[in-house]
């Protein structure tokens, strides 16, 4: 009985003001968050208005495979470069609150996985119950006691409702001991929130995007996931973003793009993602103009200078 009330439950909603920590320990207990005003409504409509022409004409569906077709959806509009297309988008993921929470999970270096629209037509079908965490194998056959490979929001630029493809998901479902276990539909609840609200969420939570049974309403939302840096992210972000635009954004965000070498030992040794064994960042043209690392668990991006100072 306990256990069937907990996996009915609904997912907690938290206003953006509440705080990281309070955000976090929603996160951990239910395996998601609906946080509100996570963004601006000045901002929804500055991303919606520079993305809406490429929306308007992009087709919907993918043609890569029978099974990716059918994920994807083929009443579904999926497409990345967001940055490219949206520059207002950099102000989304240099948001605090996401490194708060990318810092603290993965304790070391990380960057996009990706940053991809996705655009739920009239018609949809709900799409398959899934983790994230399942993109990486390596990772997924770790078991439920397995690291975080990646931590994720929906963001809303439109209302999402019950009838429109509001995001599924099965709350606690982070913390079963048993990952082959499929969920009960019982213990599916949908992520209805307005537009500039985000549900933020583990890559071990299963989701889904629900099902649009409107006859004129396109569901527009917006996927930002990080993944753990030794890690390889689903978009090949310095092709979809090229320097050309990448050199405009913050430090944070050219790190999160992927024009920083990845540091696996050390906070000064970059291992991986290099160019002829040394840091990407010092070899762009025009290079960055500070020089970001992680300072560790729990602590936001510094510049080199403040963390050799300890300030």
């Amino acid at each position: 009985m306990a256990e069937n009330w907990m996996m009915a439950k609904q997912l907690q909603r938290v206003d953006l003001s509440e705080g990281f920590e309070r955000i976090l320990a929603v996160i951990e207990e239910d395996g998601g968050v609906i946080v509100e005003n996570f963004i601006s409504q000045e901002l929804v409509n500055t991303i919606r208005a520079q993305l809406g022409e490429f929306a308007e004409g992009f087709k919907p569906g993918v043609s890569e495979g029978a099974l990716k077709a059918i994920f994807a959806g083929p009443a579904t509009k999926r497409f990345s470069g967001l940055i490219a297309k949206a520059p207002a988008f950099a102000e989304v993921v240099d948001h605090d609150l996401l490194h708060e929470w990318a810092t603290r999970a993965f304790k070391n270096d990380y960057w996009i996985n990706t940053a991809q629209a996705m655009i739920v037509g009239p018609g949809s079908a709900a799409q398959a119950l899934h983790r994230d965490w399942g993109n990486w194998p390596i990772a997924a056959s770790q078991g439920p006691k397995g690291p975080e490979a990646t931590v994720a929001l929906m963001l809303a630029l439109s209302d999402f409702t019950a009838e429109n493809g509001a995001t599924q998901v099965v709350p606690g479902s982070h913390r079963w001991d048993d990952f082959e276990r499929e969920a009960d539909p019982a213990s599916v609840v949908q992520a209805v929130m307005p537009a500039g609200s985000a549900m933020l969420y583990s890559g071990k939570t299963i989701h889904a995007a629900g099902a649009n049974v409107t006859a004129d309403q396109w569901r527009f939302g917006i996927h930002l996931s990080f993944c753990l840096g030794q890690l390889t992210p689903e978009e090949a972000l310095p092709l979809t973003v090229p320097w050309s635009v990448a050199q405009h954004c913050s430090e944070r965000v050219i790190a999160m793009l992927g024009y920083y070498s990845i540091r696996t030992f050390d906070g000064g040794w970059p291992i991986l993602w290099t160019k002829d064994y040394r840091e990407l960042r010092d070899q762009l043209d025009p290079p960055p103009k500070t020089r970001f690392v992680t300072a560790g668990a729990g602590l936001k991006y510094r510049t080199e200078t403040e963390a050799v100072a300890g300030e």
